[in-house]
């Protein structure tokens, strides 16, 4: 009777798996599939449950099994893919039979190698699927990090529409991207704090602080592994090293701002958490990287006790800031203990350690900023004459405002660092450049990348707006050129790159531009444009400007859009015009400059030099805007010399 009651309900539940009734899938929808699983292994089937680790329902590490469950298929004409988010540690999926996808691998010699942040999607084509009855699904699992719970069990697997699932991968990339980009707002911040010496080297361990955030933040973005061919095991050195490294960079922070010495045990810990950062940097197996971070976390609570002890003595000194970073480092050691608690029972990390580390970003910036207002407080003398008070009132808004202008004055000098300041050396060529922003800071941008000593690639940009947010938005089409060109020298394939990364990130900011690669060996110019006002060509046969036809959709509305390409042949004397819409739609009282007038300024200084005709341009729209632009004004002249 004992073995009946123990084999019962295992023999119960495997019966009511196979007689459960399949769930329907179409391409419609998304569907949750958390039921009817079972996990073999050992050639021993059993009922599992997905969105629960292997380990924690009796499959100890190592393991190699497969889930599998069945569906029914309704058939449509839109694709279908299953998602499974990250799966410890190698998958493969197999539908009837048929292998369709893998992340990680094991090779034929033994050697190992799994993948633990790439988020698992999996294109299902129509072809291997039985329309309206029953299809096999399985999961084959590769499972040994004895420290993990392994498997299927971040998320209960989705299966339907593969565009939506692809566009919640992106959502998710999106958010964590811009919560990359916010630190890379805030490590900017105290770059310019270093320069202007406002508590240096206070704000030099708090930018450390934001980069290892952002480092350790980025191998778990997709994108990561999507746009770069570095390996696995590359991003997860970089997530370790920067985990074991932040909270060095916190706690030095945390002494400098209150001025506390670092005596021999704070310099040991210091030195044994650079160690432990270091080894996580070599070619280590991952039980001894795992083990590596346990004894990290276990250095933590030395960490938070050396750093909650600065705060006490900084508090008990009566220094206003301890109480800002005081709350921001409760933040920290509350996130951090649930992302152990939730890491180690259910391998969940949900990373509640990075909003603790926000707030505790922006209390510091507020902490270093109370403590220069505080030692420019302490050289006024309060009196008790009310006027004398309404004057010192005055004096406080004035100097309010003007660190309001000079932080707008920074931002454009931020901006101006991201347009190329010496003209390329390629030969054959000369440049010569304008950018006039309507604003201390506008959407335009220019660049060029040398490939070489023939070949140049060149970059005329427009987003759609002004001031700040433009200009924010021109830095990541910056980026994201610096970084398509670095392995794309297509000027329609650069495009296309741009246009698919950033078309998630600038849903709000449409963006113009226009690529050229030229090469004075083959004597030849490639353009592409994302409808940018074309550029201007010197016809030497007709001797006179003509505009180039060329066309192409903007960056930043749908990411399949498609660019094409135009060759046409240089010759010397020739001179090309490049321009965003800023030129020919300078105002007054309601009537454009217009093309009409840039092509009789161009006709009439054909003989100048490139320099002495753009400031003749800049004279003619500044006089006819009334000395007012009403839009960013941006233009290069190119000479084939």
């Amino acid at each position: 009777m004992r073995i009946l009651s123990f084999f019962f309900p295992i023999f119960f539940s495997t019966i009511f798996s196979l007689v459960a009734e399949p769930v329907s899938i179409s391409a419609d929808t998304i569907v949750s599939l958390s039921e009817n699983w079972t996990f073999t292994t050992n050639e021993i089937t059993r009922p599992i449950t997905v969105g629960k680790g292997l380990s924690s329902q009796g499959f100890l590490p190592p393991v190699h099994g497969y889930y599998e469950t069945t569906f029914t298929f309704k058939p449509n004409k839109k694709p279908l893919g299953i998602y499974l988010d990250r799966v410890q540690e190698i998958d493969t999926l197999v539908v009837n039979g048929i292998t369709l996808g893998q992340t990680g691998k094991i090779l034929p010699d033994g050697s190992y190698f799994p993948n633990w942040y790439y988020k698992r999607l999996y294109y299902i084509p129509n072809v291997v699927l039985k329309e309206n009855s029953q299809n096999q699904l399985k999961i084959e699992i590769h499972f040994r990090n004895q420290t993990f719970q392994g498997g299927i069990f971040r998320r209960i697997p989705v299966m339907g529409n593969y565009d939506k699932l692809q566009e919640l991968i992106l959502l998710e990339d999106g958010r964590d991207f811009c919560f990359i980009m916010l630190f890379f707002g805030i490590g900017a911040y105290q770059i310019f704090s270093i320069l202007l010496k406002r508590q240096a080297k206070t704000n030099f361990y708090l930018l450390l602080s934001t980069l290892f955030f952002v480092m350790w933040r980025l191998p778990l973005l997709n994108i990561s592994y999507t746009y770069t061919d570095l390996s696995f095991f590359f991003w997860l050195k970089l997530f370790f090293t920067s985990q074991s490294l932040l909270p060095v960079s916190i706690f030095l922070f945390s002494y400098s701002l209150f001025q506390n010495k670092l005596y021999l045990k704070e310099r040991l810990l210091v030195i044994f958490l650079i160690s432990i950062a270091f080894i996580q940097t070599w070619d280590i197996e991952l039980p001894t990287r795992i083990l590596l971070l346990r004894i990290w976390e276990f250095t933590l609570l030395l960490v938070v006790f050396f750093v909650l002890r600065a705060v006490i003595r900084a508090a008990r000194a009566k220094k206003t800031e301890a109480y800002f970073l005081s709350v921001g480092f409760v933040c920290i050691c509350i996130g951090a203990t649930f992302d152990i608690i939730i890491d180690v029972t259910s391998g969940k990390n949900i990373y509640l350690t990075q909003y603790g580390f926000l707030i505790l970003m922006i209390l510091s910036g507020v902490a270093i900023s109370y403590r220069n207002a505080k030692n420019e407080s302490e050289l006024s003398i309060l009196t008790k004459d009310l006027e004398q008070r309404v004057r010192e009132r005055t004096i406080e808004l004035r100097e309010k405002n003007q660190d309001l202008e000079q932080d707008l004055f920074f931002a454009s000098q931020l901006q101006s660092y991201l347009l190329p300041k010496n003209h390329p050396k390629t030969e054959g060529i000369r440049i010569h450049t304008t950018y006039l922003p309507m604003r201390q800071v506008g959407g335009d941008l220019y660049d060029w990348v040398e490939l070489d000593e023939n070949r140049l690639i060149l970059l005329i940009a427009d987003v759609a707006g002004h001031g700040v947010p433009a200009a924010f938005v021109s830095s990541m089409v910056k980026v994201q050129f610096r970084e398509s060109t670095k392995s794309i020298h297509s000027p329609k394939l650069i495009l296309e790159h741009m246009n698919q990364a950033l078309t998630s990130l600038v849903s709000r900011y449409f963006i113009t531009a226009c690529c050229a690669l030229v090469d004075t060996k083959e004597n030849t110019i490639i353009f592409s444009t994302a409808g940018h006002p074309n550029p201007i060509l010197y016809n030497k046969i007709r001797k006179s400007f003509e505009f180039m036809n060329i066309k192409g959709p903007i960056i930043g509305w749908k990411e399949s859009f498609t660019f094409t390409e135009w060759k046409h042949q240089i010759q010397k004397g020739d001179r090309y015009f490049f321009f965003t819409d800023g030129v020919t739609e300078a105002r007054a009282e309601n009537k454009l400059f217009g093309e009409g007038k840039i092509l009789d300024l161009l006709e009439k200084g054909k003989n100048k030099d490139i320099k002495s005709l753009s400031q003749e341009i800049v004279v003619q729209i500044t006089k006819y805007s009334d000395a007012e632009l009403k839009d960013d004004v941006t233009f290069f002249f190119v000479d084939i010399i």
